[in-house]
């Protein structure tokens, strides 16, 4: 299912920034392209985020005010801070696509009077990859744990959190 729009649209030009393609008319990418990738960023960043943001049946995000106590008023849906994230997850969907297909023509060759390698080149990628992966990591880490709530636990002796008697 190809996506024509999404409320994330306006985070096109900062993914087309991110992945270098800044020259108009003669992008490498379709706007249809990055709305689709950029919900499917979304979805990826769920785990991290543990589901701070979902998308309905049109591709449009909103929150998940049940879970989550947002700290910036609706509109935007998704708060500033979160936004650099969406971008890195979405232009590492892309970039790793491309690498793959990259991958296939890296090697190197030689004969008696020419050599020819494109070894660095698959490195320099894969450095850009990496790089946005360890930002990743630091805004949103993946092992992050949400605030607890506490909960009472009757039954346990001079427990100074709780209210009562003495069990």
């Amino acid at each position: 299912m190809a996506v024509t729009s999404t409320n994330l649209d306006y985070l096109v030009d900062d993914l087309r920034i991110e992945l270098g393609d800044t020259t108009a008319g003669s992008y490498r990418y379709l706007d249809e392209q990055l709305y689709a990738v950029l919900v499917a960023s979304v979805k990826a960043l769920r785990r991290r985020w543990s589901s701070k943001y979902l998308i309905d049946s049109s591709n449009n995000v909103y929150r998940n005010t049940g879970e989550w106590d947002y700290t910036d008023s609706s509109p935007p849906i998704v708060q500033g801070l979160d936004e650099r994230p969406i971008i890195l997850q979405a232009a590492l969907l892309i970039l790793e696509g491309t690498l793959q297909n990259f991958s296939w023509n890296v090697g190197r060759w030689r004969d008696y009077e020419i050599s020819y390698s494109n070894i660095a080149g698959g490195n320099i990628k894969d450095y850009g990859i990496k790089r946005r992966v360890d930002e990743l990591n630091a805004l949103v880490p993946l092992n992050k744990l949400r605030p607890s709530k506490k909960g009472s636990m009757p039954g346990f002796k001079n427990n100074t959190h709780e209210s009562g008697a003495d069990f």
